[in-house]
C-alpha cells in the first residue's frame, strides 16, 4: 500500500463510527477465537452495530456497555481503545484491572492481543513503531500510551487522560475509582470513559449510572442495555457464539438471581427468597421414612449433615442433624430427607445419639460437619463406622452445596416429608442475595434467613446432601452372579453374556435376584418399560463375583 494511500485510509478511520467500520473492514482486527487461535472480529447483529454507532457519534463522554456475559462488551470497549490508539495523536490510555494489586488484567490482555495479532498493527510492532511491554504500550510516533492500571484511585489521581477504560463496574464495591477516571477525562477534547459490566445488585455503582441515564439527568452519559426476558428470549435473540444447549446448561446449574443477572442481564433485587411456595410445595410429600420401601430395590445411599450452634445461644439459634437419603428413580438422583432433629442444649451427647441412629435405623455411610464449633463431633466420628467431613462453609462451598438443594427441589428431586414442620418453615424464610467480591468474579451468592429468623435446619440440610456428592449410584445392584447350568445353556444366559433366559431360571438364584429388581423396575417405568434383557445390560451392576460351572 502506498504511504499517500495509507494516509488517506488513516485520516478517514478516525471520523466517528463510519471511521471505526472501515477501519474493521481495513484492517480486520484479529480477536481470540472460540475454537482456539485467531479471527477477524465480526459485528455480531445490528443491535451492537447500533450501539457502537451511537457511542461512537454521540458526542458522549461515557459510554457503558452493558450487555449480558460472552457478547462481547469488552472485545468492543478494546476495539475502540485501539482503533482511538492507531489513529488519533496524543492518546493517553488507562485500562483499569479488576484487582487493586493487578495491573493487568482481561482487557489490557486483550487490546494487546488485537495489537499484537492484527497483520497492520503487528507490522508496526515488528518494526519497533510500537513498543509492547508488560503493563504498556507505546506508539511514539504519534505520542500514544495505553497503561494498565490496578482498580486503586490513589495510582490514578493526577492523571490526565485520553480515554479510560473499567471492566464489570457491578462487582465495584464503591464508585471511587470510577469517579476518579471520569475526572481525569475532562479536560482532554474528546476524553472518553468505557465501562463494559453485566449488571448488578441495585446497590451497585453500576445501577447508579443506569438510573442517571434512565432520568436523563447527564447527556453525556450512553447507557447501552441488552436484557433478555427470560431464557427462549435470550436464545432466540443472542449472538451466534453461545450455543442454545450450553445456555440451557447454564440455567439449570445456576440459581435463578444469578442466571438473570448474567445472563439475562436483568438487575436483581437485594434479597431473593431461594425457594418459593410453590417450590415448598412440590417438595411437600408424604413417604414411608423407611429405607427398604423408599429405594424398592434401587441403589442408594444415605448422608447425615450437622450444623451447630452454641449451646444456649442468645439468638436462638439451635444445633440441627439431618439424614438424608439418596437414591435413583430413573436416571436420576432423588433425595428423601429421613430425620431432622433439634439437638437439646447442643450437646455432644446429642449429636452423637442422633448420628448414630442414622447409621444403624437408615445404614448411613457419610457425614457433612460443618466445621464451626464442631471438632470434638469431628474427631468422635473418626471412631465410627461412617466417613465423616469437616466442611468449611466458605461462600462458594454454600454456593456449591445450596445450588444442588436448589436445583433437586425445582426438579422435583427433593421430597420432605410433612413432619419436618421445622425444616419446611425454614425453607419458606431462607433467602439469598449476590454480592460483590470487588473482583474479577463479580458476585457470589449469600446465604441466609430472613431478617431475626432462623435456617439452622436447611443448613444441616444441605450438608447431608453436600456429603453425598461425590457418591455414584448405579441403577440396579447385585451382590454377585452365580450359574450352576451345564451344557449350552449356560453360555446363551443373558446373565452370562448370552441373549436368552434359559428353561434353568426357576431354580437360579442370581436370575430370581435380578428378576426381582426388574419387577420392581417395572413398577416405576411408566407404561414403556424396556426388555429384560435390555435391563439387564443397561441398569444392572454386578457388585460381587462372578462365577460359571465348567
Amino acid at each position: 500500500m502506498a504511504k499517500t494511500d495509507l494516509k488517506s485510509r488513516i485520516s478517514a478511520w478516525r471520523n466517528g463510527s463510519e471511521g471505526f467500520f472501515r477501519w474493521i473492514s481495513d484492517t480486520k482486527p484479529q480477536i481470540p477465537s472460540e475454537k482456539g487461535g485467531y479471527e477477524p472480529y465480526v459485528l455480531p447483529n445490528e443491535e451492537v452495530k447500533e450501539a457502537i454507532r451511537q457511542a461512537l457519534d454521540g458526542g458522549f463522554a461515557t459510554v457503558v456497555l452493558c450487555w449480558p456475559r460472552r457478547h462481547g462488551k469488552t472485545v468492543v470497549s478494546a476495539l475502540i481503545v485501539v482503533w482511538r490508539f492507531l489513529t488519533r495523536k496524543t492518546q493517553t490510555v488507562a485500562i483499569v484491572a479488576n484487582s487493586e494489586r493487578q495491573s493487568v488484567d482481561t482487557a489490557f490482555k486483550l487490546a494487546k492481543t488485537i495489537i499484537e495479532q492484527t497483520p497492520y498493527s503487528k507490522l508496526l510492532v515488528d518494526e519497533g513503531s510500537i513498543k509492547v511491554g508488560a503493563d504498556s504500550i507505546a506508539y511514539e510516533a504519534l505520542g500514544n500510551i495505553i497503561q494498565g492500571f490496578p482498580a486503586n484511585a490513589a495510582s490514578l489521581y493526577g492523571k490526565k487522560l485520553s480515554v479510560a477504560q473499567v471492566s464489570e463496574l457491578h462487582a465495584a464495591r464503591t464508585d471511587t475509582v470510577y469517579q476518579t477516571l471520569a475526572s481525569s477525562t475532562i479536560d482532554t477534547e474528546d476524553g472518553l470513559v468505557l465501562v463494559d459490566s453485566t449488571t448488578g445488585s441495585r446497590s451497585s455503582p453500576l445501577f447508579t449510572l443506569a438510573q442517571v441515564a434512565e432520568r436523563g439527568a447527564d447527556p453525556s452519559l450512553l447507557f447501552s442495555h441488552i436484557q433478555y426476558r427470560d431464557l427462549e428470549d435470550a436464545i432466540a435473540r443472542g449472538p451466534r457464539w453461545i450455543a442454545p444447549a450450553k445456555l440451557r446448561s447454564r440455567a439449570a446449574q445456576m440459581l435463578p438471581a444469578e442466571f438473570a443477572q448474567q445472563h439475562l442481564n436483568q438487575w436483581t433485587a437485594a434479597s431473593s427468597a431461594l425457594f418459593p411456595a410453590e417450590l415448598i410445595e412440590k417438595c411437600r410429600e408424604s413417604y414411608a421414612i423407611d429405607v427398604p420401601t423408599l429405594v424398592n430395590g434401587a441403589a442408594y445411599a444415605v448422608g447425615g449433615g450437622l450444623d451447630r450452634a452454641y449451646g444456649f445461644s442468645l439468638h436462638g439459634d439451635c444445633t440441627v442433624t439431618t439424614a438424608t437419603l439418596k437414591t435413583l428413580i430413573g436416571e436420576e438422583e432423588h433425595f428423601y430427607v429421613l430425620a431432622s432433629d433439634a439437638i437439646t442444649f447442643s450437646s455432644a451427647a446429642g449429636i452423637k445419639r442422633a448420628f448414630t441412629k442414622y447409621a444403624q435405623s437408615f445404614g448411613m455411610s457419610r457425614a457433612g460437619i460443618e466445621s464451626y464449633n464442631a471438632q470434638d463431633i469431628a474427631a468422635w466420628c473418626g471412631e465410627q463406622t461412617f466417613d465423616h467431613e469437616l466442611v468449611s462453609a466458605t461462600r462458594e462451598r454454600q454456593a456449591s452445596a445450596f445450588t444442588a438443594v436448589y436445583n433437586a427441589a425445582s426438579e422435583g428431586r427433593l421430597h420432605i416429608h410433612p413432619a419436618f414442620e421445622r425444616l419446611l418453615a425454614e425453607m419458606a424464610v431462607f433467602e439469598y442475595r449476590l454480592e460483590s467480591t470487588g473482583t474479577s468474579k463479580g458476585s457470589i451468592p449469600v446465604f441466609e434467613a430472613a431478617k431475626g429468623l432462623h435456617d439452622d435446619h436447611v443448613y444441616s440440610l444441605a450438608w447431608s446432601i453436600f456429603a453425598l456428592r461425590d457418591i455414584e449410584l448405579n441403577p440396579y445392584e447385585v451382590v454377585g452372579l452365580h450359574c450352576d447350568a451345564i451344557g449350552p445353556a449356560a453360555s446363551l444366559c443373558v446373565l452370562n453374556g448370552g441373549s436368552i433366559v434359559p428353561m434353568c431360571a426357576d431354580q437360579c438364584k442370581s436370575m430370581t435376584n435380578v428378576t426381582d429388581l426388574y419387577n420392581k423396575y417395572r413398577q416405576r417405568a411408566g407404561c414403556a418399560p424396556i426388555s429384560f434383557n435390555e435391563f439387564f445390560s443397561l441398569k444392572v451392576t454386578n457388585i460381587g463375583s462372578h462365577t460359571v460351572s465348567r
